[in-house]
């Protein structure tokens, strides 16, 4: 089902606050009279079961791991408060850019060079080095949460397909 561990956690992102069945897909299983091919199909209790099991594995992780999932997939508010905790625990890293905290944490949000420059005022040169130093931080953090998810799928006999 999942072509990869950043696939599997961008589900699990995106499914947890939906309804198992909602009212369409309800009448739609009703209307329904074809049902010798649905034996092999996940159902939305399995859905849903699989990420209860991908936010389960990331609770057990560590700290800045879950920010990390948070940050990369989380929403806006979610986000805000990861990129908070990531320039709390690197403060050190981003002092040389002499930003007030709000600025820091508008251009750790920055999807784009552009977006830091446009929160920031940094230069372009600048931001570049900004968002170099932004992703020597969390490639640690992203290569140990997939590494680590990845074992988990691939133990729990989830459907993981890697291409």
């Amino acid at each position: 089902m999942f072509k990869s561990p950043d696939q599997a956690l961008s589900f699990a992102f995106r499914m947890r606050n939906s309804s198992v069945i909602s009212l369409p897909s309800a009448t739609y299983i009703a209307q329904k009279t074809d049902n010798q091919h649905t034996g092999d199909r996940l159902t939305q209790y399995d859905l849903h079961a699989q990420v209860g099991m991908i936010f389960s594995f990331l609770s057990r992780r560590p700290e800045m791991e879950q920010v990390y999932a948070f940050f990369l997939h989380g929403t806006m508010r979610e986000r805000k408060l990861a990129a908070s905790l990531i320039i709390k625990k690197n403060r050190s890293v981003f002092k040389s850019f002499g930003l007030p905290w709000i600025e820091l944490r508008n251009a750790v949000l920055g999807r784009s060079v552009r977006d830091v420059v446009a929160v920031s005022g940094l230069s372009q040169y600048k931001a570049w080095k900004f968002r170099r130093e932004l992703a020597s931080v969390l490639a640690p953090l992203q290569n140990s949460l997939m590494d680590a998810l990845y074992e988990y799928l691939e133990q729990s006999n989830t459907a993981l397909e890697v291409h």
